[in-house]
């Protein structure tokens, strides 16, 4: 005899009607948490609106479309550390910000002088010197700052290396400063195995907005160096996502309570789940407008979770070769590109001469021989390299880029209709 069958009949039930309870009582919970978030999100979202109305969110910035760009942040920045700067505040910005941190050795600002993409030789075969240095800080001491400014570029080979061997090769006494927008740590693959120089990490949202915060306080409000300050401090603002801080501290107060605590440590737990459903979500609703569009899709049972794994996109009667691939070579949809390739076993006769009768879709990178109109990692709604992190489908921002759609109208809009307006599978079908 099994163990229920040993049980009370009655007692089963009311152990079932109790777990019942709970769960709804638990679900009740949620609800209201969920509830009263989102009522704070409404009314962020209601005060951007009526900022937008009243002239107050038009940021220069952004506006030209320079967000994002690392060059433009790093020339910002040094501008600011300069003392020798045309905002006329001498060496005491560039003093906040060496206080961010306690570095080993004690810097003469007074004498510094400060360089943006400083060239210090090309690149050598072993990946040991050469490079490009964002910024470069010195005094007349021989003491220097090196910052690797890195917005959504990728690390390159022994990047930190190398610009640990020039200071060696000039006998600075210096330090690494390794910015980021969440401060993460640099790869191996720019620091090289076993680093034995010194580096620090800093964040734009940790470090250069409290830095901003502080140049802020040193200026006259109704200054021209005041208003920039505060369009820049804006601009990071808008790059990191980042709340108002009073609706920031109305969430904690309500994550934290402690009838809601349980709540949030079940969602937390469960991230990375409910990001799963919100992309395989999306997946579905894709694939939907692809066949309302006239494509044939394949899904791989493993894609977003396994490396090489792909969905293709074809067009059978215009070509039984050649298919639109969105796909990624790690796990967990990181690094998801696009692109039209061969399918398997399939062969081709494209020459490299015949490459510039084929459209080229995409720009980001070249057109070759196997990727015939050229390819693309996401990147943003601008298209543009560098411009963003839809490269990464379990970011915070790519997964509400699914959710409000943008993501879906890019992928629409310059991807899927330009294959077919321009009849692309057939032209590629003749080779």
């Amino acid at each position: 005899m099994n163990y229920l069958a040993k049980q009370n009949p009655q007692k089963l039930r009311d152990k079932a009607d109790k777990l019942c309870k709970t769960i709804l009582k638990n679900m009740d919970i949620l609800q209201e948490l969920l509830n009263n978030i989102n009522a704070i999100l409404q009314i962020e979202e209601a005060d951007n609106e009526r900022d937008k109305k009243n002239g107050n969110s038009l940021n220069l910035f952004s506006s030209l479309n320079l967000k994002t760009s690392e060059l433009i942040h790093s020339r910002m920045i040094a501008e600011l550390l300069n003392p020798n700067s045309s905002h006329g505040k001498g060496s005491i910005f560039l003093k906040k910000f060496i206080e961010l941190h306690d570095f080993e050795f004690t810097f003469d600002v007074e004498s510094a002088s400060v360089s943006t993409e400083f060239d210090i030789g090309p690149i050598s075969k072993n990946f040991s010197s050469g490079g490009r240095i964002d910024i470069l800080i010195k005094d007349a001491n021989n003491h220097a700052l090196i910052i690797e400014n890195k917005i959504y570029a990728k690390d390159q080979k022994n990047q930190l290396l190398r610009y640990a061997n020039y200071a060696k090769s000039k006998k600075y006494d210096y330090c690494i400063v390794y910015l980021t927008l969440d401060c993460h740590e640099p790869p191996e693959f720019s620091t090289g195995k076993n680093p034995d120089y010194e580096y620090v990490m800093f964040s734009y949202e940790d470090d250069i907005l409290p830095w901003l915060n502080q140049c802020m306080k040193l200026c006259p409000h109704e200054s021209t160096l005041y208003y920039s300050l505060f369009q820049y401090s804006q601009c990071l603002k808008d790059l990191l996502n980042l709340m108002n801080e009073e609706y920031k501290k109305a969430i904690i107060n309500i994550a934290t309570d402690d009838k809601n605590v349980k709540s949030v440590l079940a969602l937390y737990k469960n991230e990375h789940r409910i990001k799963k459903r919100i992309i395989d979500d999306f997946v579905d609703i894709l694939c939907s407008k692809a066949k309302e569009m006239g494509f044939v899709i394949n899904v791989d049972d493993k894609f977003g979770d396994d490396a090489e794994t792909f969905i293709s996109f074809c067009i059978p009667k215009q070509s039984d070769k050649w298919a639109l691939f969105i796909g990624s070579d790690k796990r967990y949809a990181k690094d998801v590109y696009f692109g039209i390739y061969l399918l398997a076993d399939k062969t081709s006769r494209i020459k490299k001469a015949d490459l510039t009768n084929i459209p080229r879709l995409w720009t980001v990178f070249e057109q070759e021989k196997s990727c015939p109109c050229g390819w693309s990692y996401f990147w943003s709604r601008s298209g543009e390299k560098y411009s963003g992190r839809w490269y990464d489908w379990y970011d915070n921002e790519t997964i509400e880029a699914m959710i409000d759609r943008s993501l879906l109208d890019f992928i629409v809009g310059n991807i899927f209709s330009p294959i077919i307006n321009k009849g692309v599978f057939k032209i590629l079908n003749r080779y």
